[in-house]
């Protein structure tokens, strides 16, 4: 593992430099900064609310293999280290393929893909990541289990820990804004609260016109 890759260190190869120079783009690519293993703490705010993300594996022939990873808010965990940050999140049972795992056994390298659809924010993780079987770590699957106010209670079969190389957070174009049931609901019951005070006004004015006219 080398967190003295930068983002630009890993995405930017010569051919993509090439396409940033043919389109005059190139003197504006920020390449500087830090490792970027730390993430900033907007990323860090965006992936802990996350209630999904795509994650990247290497398959054994050179491809690249995406999966959808979903859990309730919070299902990912982010803590600091010596050297950056450290993501943590549940695996459950899926398609039974194994993809994602076995690519895992034989190289870590991943890449996170978050968004944030109500803000149209997005956050980009390169990093190496482990599995932890259930039965090989109890603890820590209690931990993962451990939302504050709740718990989830799917059945978990291994952690995943991603060690964070680099990130980047940028472009929120073509990111078409939506929102969660929840979300809507907790919107829409300020209007409800609303209509209904306003229902109550109209009512008392109602009655005082009916005392004041007879009617």
């Amino acid at each position: 593992m080398n967190h003295a890759d930068s983002y630009a260190d890993i995405a930017f190869d010569d051919f993509v430099t090439a396409r940033q120079e043919a389109r005059g783009v190139g003197n504006r690519v920020d390449t500087t900064g830090a490792s970027g293993a730390e993430l900033d703490p907007r990323d860090i705010k965006l992936i802990r609310q996350a209630r999904m993300f795509m994650m990247s594996t290497v398959t054994g022939t050179g491809w690249p293999y995406v999966q959808h990873k979903g859990g309730p808010a919070g299902f990912v965990k982010v803590a600091a280290t010596s050297d950056g940050s450290r993501l943590m999140f549940p695996d459950f049972a899926g398609n039974r393929q194994f993809v994602t795992a076995g690519n895992l056994d034989r190289d870590g390298r991943v890449c996170l893909f978050f968004v944030d659809f109500a803000t149209r924010s997005r956050v980009k993780v390169f990093g190496h990541a482990r599995t932890v079987d259930a039965s090989d770590d109890p603890d820590l699957i209690e931990q993962l289990r451990d939302l504050g106010d709740r718990r989830i209670t799917s059945v978990i079969e291994r952690a995943v820990i991603v060690e964070v190389t680099a990130s980047d957070a940028n472009c929120s174009k073509q990111i078409t804004p939506r929102w969660t049931r929840e979300e809507v609901e907790e919107r829409l019951d300020l209007y409800r609260a609303d209509i209904a005070s306003l229902k109550a006004e109209l009512a008392a004015a109602r009655a005082e016109i009916a005392e004041l006219t007879g009617r």
